[in-house]
């Protein structure tokens, strides 16, 4: 059996994508700019990846006249005031967590979010306690497709790499888990278009059983 499970968080254990969008058209409103202006293969090319480096992006396509940091502070603030709203759990969430609960497989989170939006939405679903380990991108250098964030929370849960199911729902993270030498289930939802390199592909969480798991080790 797997030794540890790390999920990402966004789009894959939060609904959080529609929130992230509000929050980038507030920020980007400030400018008089909108996401649509920026072209959609550039917009597609920012899932699943760290805060600054999606910063980065939309000042560059944007000509903005502010540094990265700064926009990403920016769209952060307008976010933590959205999530007070509500955010929920995508489905099958904690029925997945309880399976790994019962197979005595660790639990990790490996998100690209900065640290205090993670933990504040991990606060706010009420599943902070299920994880025995947090990687967030500030805690590393380089982020998703480079498999750093996964190898690090293999390593705070005492985990061998090769032991480890990566449960994502984006491109670059599905080939950060694979990077890193781990299973990586890629799991459906409204925003993904690949999962190329992934070791299977589920339409959500709620379908993953013990059968699943069992298969992929073998």
């Amino acid at each position: 059996m797997f030794e540890a499970a790390l999920y990402d968080l966004d789009g894959l254990l939060v609904d959080s994508e529609p929130i992230h969008g509000r929050a980038s058209e507030k920020a980007l409103g400030v400018y008089g700019r909108k996401l649509s202006d920026i072209p959609e293969n550039i917009r597609k090319s920012f899932y699943g990846k760290r805060v600054i480096d999606v910063a980065a992006g939309v000042v560059k396509s944007l000509g903005l006249s502010i540094s990265p940091q700064r926009w990403a502070s920016e769209r952060l603030a307008f976010f933590m005031q959205l999530i007070e709203e509500g955010i929920g759990l995508m489905p099958g969430v904690e029925r997945s967590l309880d399976l790994f609960d019962r197979l005595s497989v660790r639990t990790g989170l490996v998100s690209s979010g900065d640290r205090d939006y993670v933990l504040r939405v991990l606060e706010l679903t009420g599943v902070r306690s299920r994880f025995a380990a947090v990687v967030t991108g500030d805690d590393v250098t380089v982020g998703k497709p480079d498999p750093q964030c996964y190898l690090l929370g293999a390593k705070k849960l005492g985990a061998d790499p090769a032991r480890c199911l990566v449960l994502e729902d984006a491109h670059p993270g599905v080939l950060a888990g694979k990077a890193a030498g781990m299973k990586v289930i890629g799991v459906e939802n409204l925003f993904n278009e690949t999962f190329d390199g992934a070791d299977l592909v589920l339409p959500s969480l709620a379908v993953l059983g013990e059968k699943t798991l069992a298969a992929l080790e073998r």
